[in-house]
């Protein structure tokens, strides 16, 4: 089985973009953290393109690396936008709203440059 959280091309200098699919480990955390960093200490304020493909979960173990790693970044998040065809991810964002700053926003694939667009508004 392929473990994978991985940094794809991003189209803006300030977007960081991350695809997920099958298993995320917490070594997949620790290695686009970097990534992360670098981008906010460039830029102080960053924006995320999360596309989700095959995802079939994580341990508990992941479930808190996610939360060091939410509570370490989200504060840079200036937007976020979610690439999925699934309509439970879509719930998730409209909850998510209420407890972040960033503008966050659900994209179905098809409408990936619609995505790109608005992460490039200011």
């Amino acid at each position: 089985m392929v473990y994978m959280l991985r940094l794809i091309e991003s189209r803006n200098d300030d977007v960081i973009a991350v695809e997920i699919s099958e298993k995320v480990t917490r070594k997949d955390y620790q290695e686009i953290e970097g990534a992360f960093q670098k981008l906010v200490d460039r830029h102080g304020k960053i924006k995320v393109l999360l596309t989700l493909g095959d995802y079939t979960g994580f341990s508990m173990d992941v479930f808190l690396a996610k939360l060091d790693f939410i509570k370490k970044f989200y504060r840079y998040c200036d937007r976020i936008a979610f690439v999925s065809n699934r309509n439970w991810l879509a719930n998730i964002v409209d909850i998510e709203k209420h407890f972040i700053k960033a503008n966050v926003k659900h994209f179905e694939p098809a409408q990936q440059d619609e995505a790109w667009s608005w992460l490039a508004e200011k």
